[in-house]
């Protein structure tokens, strides 16, 4: 028998569409409304076309695009099931016989960690352990050691124009939790809305939602996000680097951004993801230099150095910072002191700046190496982004979509996101976010020709 979960289900095909797609989004809509749960077993591709009378190849690559979108988990000899928070997976959710077959990862958030100076962290961490007095050891001060703070204040400055008083530092596990503890600093102070990029990361649309604050999607243009004076408390934007668009956000909407929230004494989030790689120019310096009394700026380690480090910071307006301190030391009491002991000795030592050097580089080259193999296999399509970070945005014909091409790629062993998974409002739609950390620049040539296989299938 059909799973009761999905005797509701209805195929209604809109005018010129293929039933196959008409499958894949009537499952997905299902799945973003909440009627089909995270677990729920789906029925096997036979049984639910027979419900919907329709081919059994129909419903099978309905259900293989939805997998490679990272709604459902496929099972061997075993009908799929609905992933878990489909919305935050920034990667598709291989089936278990696709496992390990993933030949070239375009994933566009990720950096090379191959590239991580071992030796050099390894013996800041050592030098620290050993320098570091006893009564260090003991539970810390919430915001971060004092040392890391002040060489952060210094670090930000030099490097970004960020205005950043030690004092209004506070060192968090990545952006990820300083954006949660953001959030959690916002809705004690009153708030009720964040407006976020669209497109953007799901995850951030996530993390604001996750408190019971409302999100309000704000469309991204080439100039970068658009306010028209919003009716929200906060707004989370990318400025020097938009993610996944690549614009900057122009000068004329900083002013606007920056004037919305003087005048609504509202906080702006700047998250300064991936600012040190800028290749054909200096990078645009921080909001939060201009107005540090109405932008809360974040950084981190997980780009520049390697994600597992878990090391980033939050530069905050004084007003905030009490609230903050109190939630940092409710969460998990203080940032682990040896690790941030090491990580002033690295920019003190001048080897952080010296690995960023490299590594900006590294990535130039793979970036325009990246660009070129595109441009010859594929001479009639746009790229979009400034020559910056790890990722690029490739447009694609007319008429093409893009989740489904990510997922013909993906059976042919390249992992790829559509810029339809970016999007909140689904306007966001016919383009391939390619990032090229986790593709070293000998395979580059191979994975566009396995790329381009499935654009022009």
């Amino acid at each position: 028998m059909v799973s009761d979960e999905a005797r509701w289900l209805s195929l209604q095909r809109s005018p010129g569409e293929r039933l196959a797609d008409a499958a894949e989004r009537m499952i997905r809509e299902a799945i973003r409304g909440g009627a089909l749960r995270p677990g729920v077993r789906l029925p096997s591709s036979r049984r639910l076309a027979a419900q919907l009378g329709v081919s059994r190849g129909v419903i099978t690559e309905a259900y293989e695009q939805l997998a490679a979108q990272g709604y459902l988990v496929s099972r061997v000899k075993a009908a799929p099931v609905v992933g878990d928070t489909p919305r935050s997976m920034l990667r598709p959710a291989p089936r278990r016989e696709e496992l390990g077959r993933v030949r070239f990862d375009f994933t566009p958030t990720t950096p090379d960690v191959s590239q991580f100076p071992v030796r050099q962290w390894a013996a800041c961490l050592a030098a620290a352990a050993r320098s570091m007095p006893v009564s260090e050891y003991d539970y810390g001060d919430p915001r971060g050691t004092r040392k890391l703070r002040e060489v952060l204040a210094g670090h930000l400055g030099r490097t970004r124009g960020v205005v950043a008083d030690p004092e209004q530092i506070l060192v968090v596990h990545g952006t990820a939790q300083g954006i949660d503890l953001l959030m959690r600093t916002l809705v004690t102070g009153g708030a009720r809305c964040v407006g976020v990029e669209d497109p953007s990361l799901p995850s951030q649309f996530e993390r604001i939602t996750a408190h019971g604050l409302a999100a309000r999607p704000m469309p991204v243009d080439a100039a970068g996000i658009l306010i028209d004076d919003p009716d929200v408390d906060a707004v989370l934007v990318t400025p020097a680097h938009q993610f996944p668009t690549g614009v900057v956000l122009a000068g004329e909407r900083r002013r606007t951004l920056l004037n919305w929230a003087r005048r609504a004494g509202g906080l702006v989030l700047e998250d300064d993801y991936d600012a040190e790689f800028r290749y054909d120019r200096q990078p645009v310096r921080a909001l939060q230099g201009l107005d540090p009394g109405h932008v809360a700026y974040l950084g981190t380690t997980s780009k520049t150095l390697a994600p597992a480090l878990r090391l980033g910071w939050l530069v905050l307006p004084a007003e905030h910072m009490p609230r903050a301190q109190r939630i940092r030391n409710l969460l998990d009491v203080c940032p682990p002191s040896v690790e941030q002991r090491a990580l002033a000795m690295m920019i003190e030592r001048g080897d952080y700046d010296r690995h960023v050097r490299r590594a900006r580089k590294e990535y130039r080259r793979r970036r325009e190496q990246l660009i070129a193999a595109l441009a010859d296999r594929l001479p009639d399509l746009r790229i979009e982004g400034i020559a910056a970070g790890m990722h690029l945005l490739m447009r694609l014909p007319a008429g093409l979509d893009d989740a489904t091409v990510a997922a013909r790629a993906l059976r042919r062993g390249v992992r790829v996101a559509p810029l339809s998974r970016f999007s909140h409002t689904g306007n966001a739609r016919g383009g391939l976010v390619l990032g090229y950390g986790r593709i070293p620049e000998r395979d580059l040539e191979a994975a566009v020709a396995a790329l381009v296989t499935a654009i022009r299938r």
